[in-house]
């Protein structure tokens, strides 16, 4: 395929914060992005999302601080959750649901498959948070304060 094809599919969308998640002992930024012109998830969108969060479980200690990404696309509903690790390390997981679902139902994504780029876009906002903050010297409380503003990525 051609780069002018790719390019040519390319659309911003919408990303913002949405809400906090309390999980696993800490605090998870869940941030939405959307191909609609507004952050409009369902109800069942959201409690779905904040359901797998709420019980996801990672193996590695992290530091009681974290991020998720909510993506509806054009194929599908997608998760990704984030915890930020000791040295300034993020681990990942990432589930997918049938978009048009009244009750979405998460699946883990197989491992390999990291973000797109406009989840990307919101990983690059969350990293760069968490180093003004975290990394900086600065409480954690100073890192969930820095929320992604409505902005297209």
């Amino acid at each position: 395929m051609k780069a002018e094809t790719l390019a040519e599919r390319y659309s911003p969308r919408v990303a913002g914060f949405v809400r906090d998640v309390h999980a696993d002992g800490g605090l998870v930024k869940l941030n939405g992005i959307s191909t609609s012109p507004e952050l409009d998830f369902s109800d069942a969108e959201l409690e779905a999302a904040v359901a797998v969060v709420e019980t996801a479980k990672t193996d590695r200690a992290h530091l009681n601080a974290g991020f998720a990404v909510l993506h509806r696309g054009e194929d599908g509903l997608w998760l990704l959750l984030h915890w930020w690790l000791e040295g300034g390390i993020a681990s990942h997981a990432m589930w997918q649901a049938e978009l048009g679902d009244g009750s979405p139902r998460f699946s883990p994504v197989p491992a390999g498959v990291l973000a797109c780029v406009w989840e990307l876009g919101v990983i690059d906002f969350e990293r760069k948070a968490f180093m003004d903050t975290a990394l900086s010297g600065a409480p954690l409380t100073d890192y969930f304060a820095s929320r992604m503003p409505r902005s297209t990525v």
